[in-house]
């Protein structure tokens, strides 16, 4: 079986081509929230994009190429985000800044819950993209960053990979509320918060 064709067919490098593959993405993003990854595929998102299938194919070769760029720039998003986050909150407290963090994560999975589920749940199924992983990278350096930002109020010794650790946590309390369907419950980021904090600032006795 040959290999499935991930990466977009040729990069836009015209503000015409850009042009089309920002209406493409937009188009795919749509069906996906509307329809989720039942109703998915390059010949609907033509559609909703007002072009010809061969003219999407021009970009994309197939409807998981089109996943991959989704969920790349969702990566992308949330790595400027917590980025630009991160600088604003020089000066704030442990606590405020974990609040602050914790209320970006909620609002990333829930403004748009059925594209991101559907994002979630084709990332788990396919190979990370290089995209992602430069993403990924971002998002880890930031939250070393703000841990940096933070010595003072933390232990004198945090385990090496303390700001994964806190990636992990929040997302997994994000994703398990996000999968009841339902709007996020009120209290989830302070509830993250907490949970963070605790990982943070605890400090285990020494035998």
């Amino acid at each position: 079986m040959p290999k499935l064709q991930l990466q977009p067919r040729k990069a836009p490098t015209q503000e015409r081509s850009q042009a089309m593959v920002a209406l493409i993405l937009e188009a795919a993003a749509r069906v996906l929230r509307q329809e989720s990854l039942a109703g998915f595929n390059t010949n609907r998102v033509a559609a909703v994009a007002g072009i010809s299938v061969g003219s999407l194919y021009q970009y994309f070769p197939n409807k998981t190429a089109l996943v991959v760029a989704l969920v790349g720039h969702a990566h992308d998003q949330m790595a400027a985000s917590l980025e630009g986050l991160v600088q604003s909150l020089q000066g704030a407290t442990l606590a405020q800044s974990l609040r602050a963090v914790a209320a970006l994560a909620v609002r990333q999975q829930f403004a748009d819950p059925m594209l991101a589920a559907a994002l979630d749940h084709e990332e788990r199924r396919l190979p990370v993209q290089r995209g992602q992983r430069q993403a990924r990278a971002r998002v880890l350096a930031a939250v070393r960053k703000l841990i940096r930002q933070h010595r003072a109020e933390l232990p004198a010794r945090l385990p090496r990979s303390i700001a994964q650790d806190c990636l992990v946590i929040t997302k997994a309390l994000v994703e398990a509320e996000a999968e009841s369907g339902k709007p996020p419950p009120r209290g989830l980021a302070e509830r993250i918060a907490r949970v963070l904090y605790g990982t943070l600032a605890a400090e285990l006795p020494r035998r």
